[in-house]
């Protein structure tokens, strides 16, 4: 899916501008002359409709046209180029002559113009296959995946993937299908693929690793497998489950895969466009550079308060459990003591929260200036460099530390299926009211299952007057 209509979108939009771009030299070049007299304008402008027109025709009728545009080869490239500008200057004048505008037509300029598209078009797909898989990976980030299956099942997925020149997705090893070992590798066309896990071991292996997906092919229904990815399916991770098709009750969505070889049911947790997801990141990136500019200000204003309180950094930074099991260092404000996480353990008896979250009325960690940053949210705002570096969204949901992780079950672990955000549904639920853990659970999980533009929106505005009244 994110591959489909955005990129097509994208060449198709770059290819056009070739031709104007192309058209406009070549009428240049032979009459010496382009916009600065009528007759060029007309001349640019009744040449220029048609040839859009067949181009962007050839391109809906010829469905998939771009399908296969990461593997072809340069050869193969110009060759489909070609064909393409034969059919925009053939349609073109064909249209000239049907029409009686002989005075529009020139054949010295359809030469110069086919010979500058198919080089100016050539250039770009060239350019684009370098530059789309490095905007897929930067707005979007990678993903981890492991198969799991027979070695023959393994062997077949792994040559596909491999065939498919698939930058986004990262294999990070292997799980054997009735194989009792642990560790060790095997060779796939002298590539060595490290084995994670037993079987029996996979769903812990899950809840514990970065993961983003998993890949399953099995000969026949395994009952004994169906049961453990049934148990998988309810961390958020994705699944991809050769033909025949089984239901797992953790996955509101189905969608039909293939490789090369073949065909796979994925089931999700939420399915989005790569438009959507593109959306989220370019507010995510904007709301980050607004964040950081009154980041600045808050520094100049409180970093000599924090310092001249107590001794140690202004700013407080600590491992914390983002997308999938991706572990990123949190930034804020810092509002306690520097020995905090000492004098935690020492405090556990009075946490007020119920579950993995610890909370206390009148925390002796805080200092006088913390209370203030805490009251008013402001101890966040260094959250919006985070943001900027893609660890964290505007929206999500709240990332654990690396100890509360540890303790997760795998119905927790669904809450980490999104990127972490600094603001989300439960915080703009109350969340100075909400004292037990799997009730934060289940705001998240809500906030995952329904999740759109629309609602991300809806969150932002709530939380405006929820930092200022101090909830």
């Amino acid at each position: 899916r994110r591959r489909s209509g955005l990129q097509n979108l994208l060449i198709l939009g770059c290819d056009c501008i070739s031709i104007m771009i192309s058209l406009g030299i070549a009428i240049y070049i032979r009459d010496g002359a382009f916009l600065s007299s009528y007759s060029g304008r007309m001349k640019y402008a009744m040449n220029l409709l048609p040839m859009l027109i067949f181009f962007i025709g050839y391109n809906l009728i010829t469905t998939g046209i771009n399908n296969n545009f990461y593997i072809r080869g340069y050869l193969v490239e110009i060759l489909n180029v070609i064909k393409a500008n034969i059919i925009i200057v053939a349609g073109t004048a064909f249209v000239l002559f049907f029409i009686r505008r002989y005075e529009l037509f020139s054949r010295l300029s359809f030469i110069y113009f086919f010979i500058l598209d198919c080089f100016f078009m050539w250039l770009l797909h060239i350019t684009l296959k370098r530059l789309i898989p490095k905007m897929y990976i930067h707005l979007l980030k990678e993903k981890n995946l492991i198969v799991c299956g027979t070695e023959s099942f393994i062997t077949e997925y792994v040559r596909d993937h491999e065939n498919e020149k698939n930058f986004s997705d990262i294999i990070t090893g292997i799980v054997l299908y009735h194989n009792p070992q642990k560790k060790g590798s095997i060779s796939i066309d002298g590539r060595e693929y490290m084995i994670l896990s037993t079987m029996d071991g996979l769903a812990e292996y899950c809840r514990e690793a970065s993961l983003d997906e998993i890949v399953t092919g099995f000969e026949g229904r395994s009952e004994e497998m169906l049961h453990i990815l049934d148990d998988i399916s309810s961390t958020g991770i994705t699944i991809h489950y050769q033909l025949d098709a089984p239901e797992f009750k953790g996955c509101k969505h189905t969608m039909l895969r293939t490789t090369q070889h073949l065909y796979f049911l994925t089931y999700a947790n939420q399915v989005a466009s790569v438009g959507q997801l593109i959306i989220k990141r370019c507010m995510d990136f904007a709301g980050g550079l607004v964040g950081c500019i009154f980041l600045f200000i808050f520094l100049l204003i409180f970093g000599p308060l924090i310092k001249l309180e107590s001794k140690g950094p202004i700013f407080f930074t600590q491992d914390r459990v983002g997308r999938n099991g991706r572990v990123f260092k949190i930034i804020k404000f810092r509002s306690m003591y520097a020995d905090a996480e000492e004098r935690k353990k020492q405090l556990m008896d009075q946490n007020k929260m119920k579950g993995l979250v610890f909370k206390m009325d009148n925390d002796p960690r805080i200092t006088r200036i913390g209370k203030f940053l805490r009251a008013t949210s402001i101890d966040e705002f260094p959250q919006f460099i985070n943001v900027i570096r893609g660890d964290m969204s505007l929206v999500g949901t709240r990332p654990p530390t690396l100890n509360e992780f540890k303790e997760y079950s795998l119905d927790h672990k669904k809450r980490l299926s999104f990127r972490p955000g600094i603001t989300g549904l439960w915080q703009v639920s109350g969340r100075n009211d909400i004292e037990n853990f799997e009730d934060i659970v289940a705001l998240d999980i809500e906030y995952i299952d329904n999740w759109s533009i629309a609602l991300d929106i809806k969150i932002l505005f709530k939380t405006i007057p929820a930092m200022f009244k101090g909830k």
